[in-house]
């Protein structure tokens, strides 16, 4: 799905919008009760608006020339109520062929890791355990997620070196 699509609805919601002011006031309609919004599932279409959440973040710190944008997430820990930590690391690159890019700086990765969380809905249950995640949105629109399904695995907790004993004084070294 390209990002254009969605954000084209959007740009034209927000230019009538500013004629909606002028119109004169109209009754209240009658409130209507709200269908709930159904609980996605695998295989299911992405909601867009996660997406742009998402990109709207990391457009924060983007340049005019970029061609495009990536975070890296990495479970690094779980809570004491077992929910996971989450470390995530962004990039962005003037040319489509660079793999290394620039670090980027967004609008925090809070709102970046709600998203990614949020995409948890669409995935297999097999696939919800992932241990990190690489997505990429280019320019034009496009985007693409890798998840690592490696189990995680804690990192051993590195041990202090014992403390040294006290040296000897030598006066006592010579009785």
């Amino acid at each position: 799905m390209k990002l254009t699509n969605v954000l084209a609805p959007l740009l034209a919601g927000a230019l009538l919008c500013g004629g909606a002011f002028a119109q004169d006031p109209k009754p209240a309609a009658e409130d209507k009760p709200t269908a709930e919004k159904p609980k996605p599932k695998p295989g299911d279409e992405v909601d867009p608006k996660i997406l742009e959440d998402m990109m709207t973040c990391m457009s924060a710190g983007l340049p005019k020339d970029w061609q495009k944008t990536w975070f890296v997430v990495h479970q690094i820990g779980v809570n004491l109520d077992q929910t996971r930590k989450f470390e995530a690391n962004f990039f962005y690159a003037l040319k489509e062929s660079d793999k290394k890019g620039k670090r980027l700086q967004t609008c925090g990765p809070e709102k970046v890791l709600e998203g990614v969380i949020a995409l948890n809905a669409y995935l297999p249950e097999s696939q919800k355990r992932w241990t990190g995640v690489t997505m990429t949105f280019h320019r034009d629109g496009r985007y693409q997620a890798n998840y690592d399904m490696t189990p995680f695995k804690p990192k051993p907790e590195a041990k202090k070196p014992a403390a040294k004993a006290p040296a000897k004084k030598k006066a006592e070294a010579a009785k």
